[in-house]
């Protein structure tokens, strides 16, 4: 699985010498999360909030006991389900986000600095018991493989356990915003960006969706569903691991 399951955005590349940690320290500093929303009109908050809904109630859905969320931002989607969860494990490649979530201390949730494409740390947290849910959320399109965190993530995945993952769907997202620039409206939108989101990547269809996942599926797990939220204008996504696979060693 490659970065060819998505169509490549040519505005933006990494850095010179491919350092994606110090790139995704770099971009947190510069463009976080926590001060965008802080700038926010009601479009942008009604369309985040929205956001983090739709991954809580997916997440919920599973009535998980453990969920590890990967690539976590600053934690803010988590708030969202973490109360109904039995314990949730923040993971992300930048040990100051990780510091400076909201959660930090609360008495459900851990901390652990790992790369989502070489997650030991994770794997070494987790033992034997697996995650019942991974939640990636907002996190592939910043890949340069996206696939290839698919496959180093699946394994920790305990039998039956699911995959959470929303993608932005980039190509309508781009055009309205070329739009509004073009029409001078953007200003309406309070703390809207019209340039490309930074840290993007790829971009995503739902056909791209689909063959992002199809090798999973290959390997016996489900896609369960693969749904486009129109106000989000992004993708949430559900794949679960089935336990037999678990046992003969295919997932």
């Amino acid at each position: 699985m490659s970065a060819s399951t998505s169509q490549p955005l040519r505005e933006q590349t990494l850095p010179a010498g491919g350092d994606l940690q110090a790139w995704n320290r770099e971009l947190n500093q510069t463009h976080a999360m926590a001060a965008m929303r802080a700038r926010a009109g009601r479009v942008v908050t009604a369309i985040e909030a929205r956001r983090r809904r739709l991954v809580a109630a997916s997440v919920l859905r599973a009535r998980p006991e453990v969920v590890v969320d990967v690539g976590c931002e600053d934690g803010w989607i988590a708030e969202g389900y973490v109360e109904g969860v039995g314990s949730l494990v923040l993971a992300d490649l930048d040990p100051d986000v990780l510091a400076s979530t909201a959660l930090v201390e609360h008495p459900k949730v851990t901390t652990v600095v790992t790369d989502a494409t070489r997650p030991d740390a994770l794997r070494a947290h987790l033992g034997s018991r697996g995650a019942d849910v991974i939640v990636l959320s907002a996190l592939l399109e910043h890949l340069p493989e996206p696939g290839e965190a698919l496959r180093a993530l699946a394994p920790l995945l305990a039998p039956g356990g699911r995959f959470v993952i929303y993608l932005p769907a980039d190509g309508p997202i781009l055009l309205a915003k070329r739009v509004l620039k073009t029409t001078r409206l953007g200003h309406l939108i309070q703390g809207l960006s019209l340039e490309p989101a930074p840290g993007h990547l790829h971009q995503f269809a739902r056909a791209d969706v689909a063959r992002l996942l199809a090798p999973l599926a290959r390997a016996g797990a489900v896609v369960e569903s693969i749904v486009f939220d129109p106000v989000c204008l992004g993708y949430v996504a559900s794949v679960r691991r089935r336990p037999a696979d678990a046992a003969a060693g295919k997932a």
